[in-house]
């Protein structure tokens, strides 16, 4: 019943989203804009493949987190698997990409399901933990005009509280299970290099978007993009399309407004930035797919066990 009412207040919230969507996209969008925006793309390669490296980059980190955090894991099979999530996410209306990062490492490493599941688990804690950081600062510094932020930014945080307060209150055992071993984790060398690793990947991340505004000559410094980035990636625990799609536009947009009022070319950015993560995530995933055929497989069988 109680997971019943989480997931009912999440897809509220993600159903909030999608309208803020709809309505920036029949108040803001412009043709015009949003093409020359993807021309640019196409018409400057070499920046657009310094994007491609740098959000290669940021999975690279999170690979190497995950290797550091399993010892006996390959470094292949750990991005092998971050691809694989990235790819079930970006054409799954749900978030199975866990699963399938899951099926990835324990398959290819023959290592038991519950010890690679509890290292997804922790890693995408410590995920949440470094964009909560990030987000938080940037809401402090960058959220000088709360008047017009009645709706997006309160339905991010409270939504958040209330997943923390569920698993809290719904399963304190399993909590406790995961507290015990990051604390393993937390006091041994490994730590740091973990942390950095996962701190770096998000902002090899946010160089898109940054890399992005210069384009459309957007005011916005890299530690900006950081936050707007942090906020739209926050954003996606709310994901009730594939990849997240409108969620991500509605959150990056509102809170590039929140930096400098240009809806339209917020509006451009969002889409076009979630665009191109789009296309990455396909050709990773036709990448993975060629090394695992059965990944799909495999996501279907855990889905319905």
């Amino acid at each position: 019943m109680k997971n019943k009412k989480l997931k009912i207040v999440i897809r509220l919230i993600s159903l909030l989203f999608i309208a803020a969507f709809i309505w920036m996209t029949i108040q803001h969008f412009d043709t015009e804009l949003l093409f020359s925006l993807m021309h640019k793309l196409v018409a400057q390669p070499w920046r657009t493949g310094y994007m491609v490296t740098m959000y290669g980059l940021a999975f690279v980190f999170r690979a190497l987190a995950w290797r550091w955090y399993l010892p006996y894991a390959r470094f292949q099979t750990c991005l092998d698997g971050l691809f694989a999530s990235l790819f079930m996410n970006h054409i799954s209306p749900i978030k199975i990409g866990d699963v399938a990062r899951i099926g990835v490492c324990a398959t290819k490493e023959r290592m038991p399901f519950p010890i690679v599941a509890q290292s997804v688990v922790v890693l995408r804690l410590l995920d949440l933990l470094v964009l909560f950081l990030f987000a938080s600062f940037g809401a402090i510094v960058y959220m000088h005009t709360m008047t017009s932020s009645f709706l997006i930014f309160p339905l991010i945080v409270g939504g958040a509280s209330v997943v923390f307060v569920v698993l809290i209150r719904m399963f304190p055992s399993w909590l406790q299970e995961h507290k015990q071993h990051w604390n393993m984790v937390y006091h041994s060398r490994r730590f740091v290099p973990i942390f950095v690793s996962v701190v770096l990947s998000w902002v090899c991340e946010a160089v898109v978007l940054f890399e992005m505004a210069k384009m459309v000559a957007f005011p916005l410094s890299f530690a900006e993009a950081l936050w707007v980035n942090s906020m739209a990636v926050g954003g996606q625990v709310f994901q009730m399309t594939p990849g997240g799609l409108a969620t991500y536009e509605a959150v990056m947009a509102f809170a590039l407004t929140r930096i400098h009022s240009n809806w339209e070319q917020a509006y451009a950015l969002a889409l076009v930035t979630h665009l191109f993560k789009f296309l990455f995530s396909y050709v990773v995933g036709v990448y993975v797919w060629w090394r695992i055929p059965t990944l799909w497989s495999f996501v279907r069988k855990e889905r319905e066990a």
